[in-house]
């Protein structure tokens, strides 16, 4: 185990390096010029020249990325190229806690709903509770989400008037935006639960559990979701990075203070360093995701050994 995670870990450098060199030159070669942005009405040709000077754009792109590279290994992200004064490693101590905390209850939300969901229908396979479940996963997989979140804000915050319509801090303001968040993730976690459930319920184990007279609550927590928790685990894996990627457009409607917002605006105003580092960030947390469901298929089977 030790050695299989020594080896993932490794691949975590080459992997944040060319995701480093991907985004730095997306930023450099797509339309449009920071320098321009930020001078706005102000531009002439020698204050741009100056600024470029400044801001370090006058130089090779080479240079310019093993410098950003030399300085993000010392996690020195430098500063932002609108907002000089205010370091991009202060940004993200400031808003990623937001967006993971954000992230992290829509995936609550949806792990618990969904597996719930998901063993009820598979227990009650072809009854009208199973066929209403399937109809809301149909629901939940094809609706948008920032429809789910026009349609909850008209009801409950505008109509209803039972949660606000934007804010973070207080309790009600995380009820809506994990919502919207939780409502992707919760149909596929109900979609795999339900088949992953099916299908340990058909094994020979459940049956001779049932010829010995265990009751179906005991055969499930006992025996089926635990042999049925590996896809479940991975789904829910998955939903995290859904959740991740889902904050950018939660957190822009719901005027949300995360790192998802402020790497949008950051992409409006062409702010290289924020979004390289908002890049990095997202690619560190999706990677060491993925490594913790890896470890938790050992816990989960003690047939699997890395």
């Amino acid at each position: 185990m030790l050695r299989y995670l020594a080896y993932r870990v490794a691949l975590t450098a080459p992997l944040l390096l060319g995701t480093a060199l991907l985004i730095f030159l997306a930023g450099h070669y797509a339309p449009g010029d920071p320098v321009q942005v930020l001078l706005a009405d102000h531009y002439t040709p020698e204050g741009a020249a100056h600024l470029r000077h400044e801001l370090g754009l006058d130089r090779p792109l080479a240079a310019q990325f093993a410098g950003y590279i030399g300085r993000a290994a010392r996690f020195d992200f430098g500063a932002s190229y609108v907002n000089p004064a205010r370091p991009v490693a202060e940004i993200v101590r400031q808003t990623l806690p937001v967006s993971l905390r954000l992230a992290a209850l829509a995936v609550a939300a949806a792990a618990l709903a969904g597996t719930a969901l998901g063993v009820c229908a598979a227990v009650f396979e072809r009854s009208a509770a199973d066929r209403l479940i399937q109809l809301g996963v149909i629901a939940g997989l094809s609706v948008p989400s920032f429809v789910v979140a026009a349609v909850l804000v008209l009801l409950f915050a505008l109509r209803w008037r039972l949660f606000p319509v934007a804010g973070w801090g207080h309790p009600s303001d995380y009820v809506l935006p994990v919502a919207v968040l939780a409502a992707a993730p919760l149909a596929y976690v109900t979609r795999i639960s339900r088949a992953s459930v099916r299908r340990a319920l058909a094994e020979d184990y459940v049956r001779t559990a049932r010829s010995k007279g265990l009751r179906r609550s005991a055969i499930l927590a006992r025996h089926v979701l635990r042999n049925a928790a590996l896809p479940i685990v991975t789904t829910i894996g998955m939903a995290f990075g859904y959740a991740i990627t889902g904050a950018f457009v939660v957190e822009v409607i719901f005027n949300i203070p995360g790192m998802a917002r402020v790497a949008v605006d950051a992409i409006l105003q062409r702010d290289y360093s924020v979004i390289q580092t908002a890049v990095l960030v997202y690619t560190a947390i999706f990677t060491f995701v993925n490594l913790a469901v890896d470890v938790s298929y050992a816990a989960l089977n003690p047939r699997i050994r890395y």
